[in-house]
């Protein structure tokens, strides 16, 4: 037995979270932008009160029904909690914005990603599985694409694809099914306990905890993981995977 696969989370593992707030910036912009489209004015305090309040509930949603609410659905609750008249118009373009606006702000690509993802890429399957916000997959893989790392993954589970979030099984089968590998064959690495390395172990997969993001904005994880190890680079990550893959034979 040994790996054959290696799934591997977007968010703070593969990318960091550069560029964060210039991409709140753009989406606040295009809510204000909208704003003056309908004539409705709203103090600042009242924005950034509908905005923290769209952001709840999509963490209550990812943590209570593991999934993550598609953009529109996060800029309607938005818009309905500043009981804003309904347009079609300006709310498919404040969507438009939030899922665009990584391409002009994106996140930079994890130090020593590339080199690593070339070398993993030619001895397993690479596969990406991620809770998306309000990116969604196919924009994700635009970035991917822009950084040149984009051709070194074979299959892709995204949570506005598939419909479901990390812990969820189903975000690990989506990839595992399609390239035809037993989760006891396959590695995943991310960055959040309670969502990446739980839902891999609970699948009977390898997992590694990515640590080595210091623009995390998550709050901390737990002092200890339940993977198989945890590292904070990714040259650590390749030296843990080929400990883990020659402990196999």
């Amino acid at each position: 037995m040994s790996l054959k696969v290696i799934t591997i989370d977007f968010w703070n593992t593969l990318f960091d979270s550069t560029n964060g707030i210039e991409r709140n910036q753009i989406r606040n912009n295009s809510i204000r932008t909208a704003l003056q489209k309908i004539g409705r004015e709203v103090t600042e305090k009242e924005m950034q009160d509908a905005v923290s309040s769209a952001w709840a509930h999509f963490n209550r949603i990812w943590t209570d029904e593991m999934r993550t609410p598609m953009p529109r659905e996060s800029v309607e609750y938005f818009w309905e909690n500043l009981k804003l008249p309904f347009d079609e118009s300006a709310i498919s373009e404040v969507v438009e914005s939030f899922e665009l606006a990584i391409l002009a702000k994106p996140p930079k690509l994890m130090k020593n990603a590339s080199y690593v993802l070339d070398k993993l890429a030619k001895d397993y399957k690479l596969a990406i599985i991620s809770d998306t916000g309000f990116t969604p997959g196919s924009i994700l893989k635009q970035v991917m694409k822009n950084s040149g790392v984009l051709d070194y993954f074979s299959a892709f589970s995204f949570s506005d694809e598939t419909n479901v979030a990390k812990p969820h099984p189903k975000a690990y089968l989506t990839v595992l099914e399609e390239l035809k590998c037993s989760p006891e064959n396959a590695l995943h690495i991310g960055d959040i306990e309670k969502t990446d390395i739980v839902g891999a172990v609970n699948m009977n997969m390898y997992a590694i905890r990515f640590s080595g993001d210091p623009t995390y904005l998550t709050k901390p994880n737990t002092k200890q993981t339940s993977g198989d190890a945890e590292v904070f680079d990714w040259n650590d990550a390749l030296l843990e995977i080929r400990r883990i893959d020659s402990s196999l034979f």
